[in-house]
């Protein structure tokens, strides 16, 4: 019987050496007894679709995924406002698709809920925000209802995202923005793939200040490294309070540990997003923030954190 150490040790191992981003997925001698192997080894193999994915991700210049290691954070919800603020302030067209399958929230915040997706020649339309004109795809936009849950196991999950890419009308964008759930497993290795031939920018990574949040952080970055993935910056989310009647902001959780963890792994932080409450009542009523409340410090916050990642963008 193995001992509790020697699982972790081969655990461990399998993580570190882990093939699954290369042509050697399911087929290297670390993948044996793995329960993923077969469907690496298929991952692995020529996709058909590939060629269309990558004509239709041709026409956008930039495409940034937005990751957490940890649910509650706020991603989707930087993911809307990082949006808004490209689309306001750098005159960008823009998209977002929401790969978040089981849990869509991009409909609603950008205010595309009851609308349903049309088929046209080019393939499938995407919504259209009156949010600043935002282009949006959600599996949230395919369900009869809201109250619809989404089973899918892996392989489904990975051949919905496909169909986004490339049955999706995009046309011609600036940026697309892809939302993901928290984690790093099928959702985060199927767009990294079927990305990779169009180069996408790179990933911002969303966290809270708390310690429990901040640990989650070492995992994006390991991921990111391993898939091959440029990270472009750390947000910080609801590290401050705004008070809605003076709107003085007041710190939630003090100290530097986001500023702190970035630095020691040479990660710039974008800018942090404190909470406020009419920027959540905007988010909860599909609302632009932005033109609604232009001083609140959130919007000056994002229309800053927006200017310095299409400065860091056009660096590279």
């Amino acid at each position: 019987m193995n001992s509790s150490k020697d699982i972790q040790e081969t655990l461990s191992q399998r993580l570190t050496e882990c093939p699954a981003n290369s042509e050697d997925a399911g087929r290297s001698s670390v993948c044996e007894g793995c329960p993923g192997q077969a469907m690496c080894r298929a991952q692995g193999m020529v996709d058909p679709d590939q060629e269309m994915i990558d004509i239709r991700m041709g026409a956008i210049k930039h495409k940034i995924l937005v990751l957490s290691g940890k649910g509650g954070v706020g991603k989707s919800t930087v993911a809307y406002l990082l949006s808004l603020a490209l689309a306001k302030c750098q005159s960008s067209k823009v998209g977002v698709i929401d790969l978040d399958i089981c849990g869509p929230s991009i409909p609603k915040l950008l205010n595309v809920e009851h609308q349903s997706i049309l088929q046209s020649p080019y393939g499938w339309k995407p919504l259209i925000s009156p949010n600043g004109d935002i282009k949006v795809m959600s599996v949230g936009s395919l369900l009869e209802s809201d109250k619809m849950s989404v089973i899918f196991r892996g392989p489904r999950k990975t051949g919905l995202i496909k169909r986004f890419l490339k049955e999706t009308f995009w046309g011609k964008l600036d940026f697309l923005i892809c939302d993901t759930p928290p984690g790093t497993s099928d959702e985060h290795m199927a767009i990294v793939k079927l990305l990779k031939n169009v180069k996408p920018d790179g990933a911002i990574i969303v966290t809270t200040p708390q310690e429990v949040a901040m640990a989650t952080i070492k995992k994006e970055i390991s991921f990111c490294k391993k898939m091959g993935l440029s990270i472009l910056g750390i947000v910080e989310n609801m590290g401050g309070f705004v008070c809605p009647c003076c709107k003085e902001m007041s710190e939630l959780f003090p100290g530097s540990g986001v500023t702190s963890l970035a630095s020691s792994h040479s990660i710039p932080v974008l800018g942090q997003l404190p909470m406020d409450p009419l920027i959540t009542e905007c988010c909860e009523n599909g609302k632009n923030p932005l033109d609604d409340y232009p001083e609140s410090p959130v919007t000056e916050s994002v229309m800053a954190i927006s200017r310095t990642l299409v400065n860091l963008i056009n660096k590279t």
